[in-house]
């Protein structure tokens, strides 16, 4: 029999709070981090958004990385590095307990849908007005590639088992948890550090706005920042841009409770596919969606009758968040309206690859404390998303069972599935 995993460290880096129960807290007041950015290549380019969820402030001394290794990192890896810090502190993980368990059977799964952009932006720009390599950091391209966040929390923390770097746009970090669930299920793992990152909403970063911008995906509404970000509901216009780290620590139920840590949640099954259609918009038919859906299902030896929760990936775009419900409707038929939907990305933006993982934290936590959070600007429901949607308060409810789908531009599909402890 394959060990149940369980999730016992939580870590946040996100714009409603950098730390897990700052983050926590954030949700439960209906707080929105999106607000209005100023720097002039926002004010003097053009772009129709002028709007993001940002970190702010966030340095080498909230994430543990001394002064001098600060400058090497790109701040997506920070943010991975804090995040990562937070989790494994919060699940007794310490140098010591670490050594006990045997590094080698510690696995490092970070997802990033952009990676490093801002050191790519920065190293570009002045390559460019100076055409020559002076100015330009030594170590500017270990900063970019995709796999750094992965691979600098594996050397920070020291876990040599495997370490692998998942790039699928907004799914990564949810399939990056979905490799930890599958490690651990095979036995190539005791433990694994896993979840998702991406830092390119700052003033600072302007090419991701850019890109976005230019296909027109983004909310628009300049006006009302924290209402712009609104998941099913009739008014959306858009995703706004968020930015973060959410990881997440699993391990082996059995050696979790030898060492009386405390588990959040279970990971009960993952699945993945893809909608081999567009690069940028999901099948509106809903198929794929249903599909993945029966798939992660089976893989957790459960039915569709046992799913009372779901953690929609909930964009605020048009056509997503419609396809999406319509997915949930094709799939549970009537018992849709008794299954419960929350949207968090109306308060923390998209953060993209650490959308999922973001997502999954705070559904661990209402798992384990009895609370589901809100999805704010719900105020005029959508007959096209047509799902019961946790509406701008908390809700005081014991779940069992949760889906926490997530889906990518590239047509990437992942599903986690969770259950209370």
């Amino acid at each position: 029999m394959a060990s149940r995993v369980v999730v016992t460290g939580i870590g946040v880096v996100s714009p409603i709070g950098v730390t897990r129960e700052d983050f926590w807290q954030a949700c439960l007041d209906g707080r929105s981090g999106v607000r209005l950015l100023e720097s002039s290549w926002i004010t003097e380019t053009g772009l129709a958004t002028r709007i993001a969820a940002t970190v702010d402030g966030y340095d080498g001394a909230r994430a543990g990385v001394e002064p001098k290794h600060e400058r090497l990192l790109d701040r997506t890896t920070l943010f991975a590095i804090g995040a990562a810090r937070e989790a494994l502190e919060d699940a007794g993980l310490t140098a010591e307990a670490l050594d006990d368990l045997g590094r080698e059977r510690v696995a490092t799964a970070v997802g990033s849908g952009i990676g490093g952009i801002t050191s790519l932006e920065s190293s570009h720009a002045l390559w460019r007005e100076k055409r020559s390599k002076v100015p330009i950091k030594r170590y500017s391209l270990p900063m970019l590639i995709p796999n750094a966040p992965a691979a600098q929390v594996a050397i920070r923390f020291g876990a040599t088992g495997e370490c692998t770097a998942i790039s699928t746009a907004c799914a990564a970090g949810t399939m990056a948890l979905g490799e930890a669930w599958r490690m651990l299920q095979r036995g190539d793992a005791d433990v694994v550090i896993a979840g998702g990152v991406d830092g390119a909403a700052g003033d600072h970063d302007g090419y991701g706005m850019l890109g976005f911008d230019r296909l027109r995906t983004l909310s628009t509404r300049n006006e009302d920042p924290q209402g712009a970000s609104r998941p099913f509901d009739r008014d959306r216009d858009g995703f706004v841009l968020g930015e973060g780290a959410g990881v997440l620590v699993l391990e082996r139920e059995e050696q979790a409770l030898a060492r009386d840590a405390h588990a959040y949640a279970t990971v009960l099954g993952y699945a993945a596919n893809c909608d081999a259609h567009s690069m940028m918009q999901l099948d509106d038919t809903g198929e794929s969606i249903r599909r993945l859906i029966d798939s992660a299902l089976r893989s957790a030896g459960l039915s569709r009758d046992d799913v009372d929760y779901i953690s929609a990936h909930g964009t605020s775009t048009q056509l997503n968040d419609k396809t999406e419900a319509k997915a949930f409707r094709m799939t549970f038929a009537s018992r849709c309206d008794d299954i419960l939907v929350t949207g968090l990305k109306s308060m923390t933006g998209h953060a993209v690859g650490a959308s999922g993982p973001l997502e999954a934290a705070a559904a661990a936590l209402s798992l384990d404390r009895g609370v589901l959070t809100p999805t704010i600007n719900y105020e005029n429901p959508d007959p096209e998303c047509d799902v019961n949607v946790v509406a701008n308060r908390p809700r005081e409810q014991r779940a069992d069972v949760c889906l926490k789908p997530s889906y990518g531009f590239g047509g990437h599909n992942a599903c986690l599935v969770l259950g209370r402890v």
